[in-house]
């Protein structure tokens, strides 16, 4: 084989980095993601060694950067390659959508999802009862917990789906995030600073807060916030929750920071939200496996979700 100068080995990286790739190269990416060793990836997709040794090696080429690195036998994905498996799961969920026939969702499979409280008691049940309307052969299954136990649930296979509006670091997921929100506070309508169109970290200076506890990253925001003010929160009550906070406000303890999705989806005429200048972007997601594709009828509820966005002043759908 003649060996190419350096002029035209960039040239073709050039040439290959400016090529979609192919729908082949993607699937040995994500069996060779899911498998670590070529053989076995071969295999998965009924294919030879070489083949998926080829296709690996075209990708590589586009990037300019190794895709897999050897580990004690086995072939270990970079952060770029995991990252271009999670973004290629959607493209498999959707021909995986068109190619299963369209006959409504089988009642014998029950839809498994895991999600914190107030994403559930807010936003899931009506979105539930408008889906199974369209949907009647649909059975759910709702498990309601903490956000790091909805993700572990979606990673370890025990949920099909889960809701997210925190975003710890958990592998085995991706987030397919749908909402998205800016630090809100919430307070009575007739409080002195409900007149304000927007407040400051200032503004709360001296004002009784209700905070979430310490291990959302919205509480961490919030602190490191007030000392960069050089000032104490003066917190008179912590919850896990946004709807126990949301009670206190209206029992006159004083104001929450909060994500305002999906709370101003309860009626209360007596609170108001008021946009916070706390530079944070606050999301909320459907949690779907990394790997694999959903099954039909999971797969047709997280599209629900996406599509059935409120409109909204304190909050806006991600596309």
């Amino acid at each position: 084989m003649r060996k190419m100068n350096r002029k035209e080995y960039v040239s073709d990286r050039a040439e290959d980095a400016g090529v979609r790739p192919s729908l082949r190269e993607i699937e040995a990416l994500r069996a060779m993601v899911a498998s670590g060793k070529t053989t076995q990836a071969a295999r998965a997709l009924g294919t030879s060694q070489p083949s998926v040794s080829r296709a690996i090696a075209s990708l590589e080429a586009r990037l300019g950067e190794p895709l897999f690195t050897r580990r004690n036998g086995r072939l270990t994905p970079t952060a770029e390659a995991l990252t271009l498996e999670a973004r290629a799961a959607v493209i498999f969920d959707l021909l995986d959508q068109f190619a299963a026939p369209r006959t409504g969702i089988d009642g014998a499979t029950a839809i498994r999802i895991a999600t914190p409280p107030t994403l559930a008691n807010l936003f899931l049940a009506p979105i539930l009862a408008r889906f199974i309307t369209r949907e009647p052969g649909a059975r759910v299954h709702v498990e309601i917990g903490k956000s790091t136990d909805c993700l572990a649930a979606v990673a370890e296979g025990s949920a099909d789906l889960g809701l997210v509006d925190q975003m710890p670091s958990q592998d085995g997921v991706r987030l397919e995030i749908f909402r998205r929100a800016r630090p809100h506070a919430l307070l009575p309508r007739r409080h002195r600073l409900a007149s304000r169109a927007e407040l400051s970290i200032g503004d709360l200076v001296g004002e009784r807060i209700l905070a979430l506890s310490r291990r959302f990253p919205l509480r961490t925001k919030l602190d490191a916030a007030f000392a960069a003010q050089r000032a104490e929160p003066l917190i008179v009550a912590e919850a896990t929750t946004s709807v126990f906070l949301a009670e206190m406000v209206q029992a006159g303890l004083g104001i929450a920071v909060l994500n305002p999705f999906p709370l101003e989806l309860r009626p209360d005429k007596a609170l108001v939200f008021r946009p916070l200048d706390l530079k944070m972007s606050l999301d909320t997601a459907v949690v779907v496996p990394a790997r694999g594709s959903l099954a039909p009828a999971a797969r047709a509820l997280a599209n629900f979700i996406r599509a059935e966005q409120p409109a909204s002043p304190y909050s806006t759908p991600v596309e």
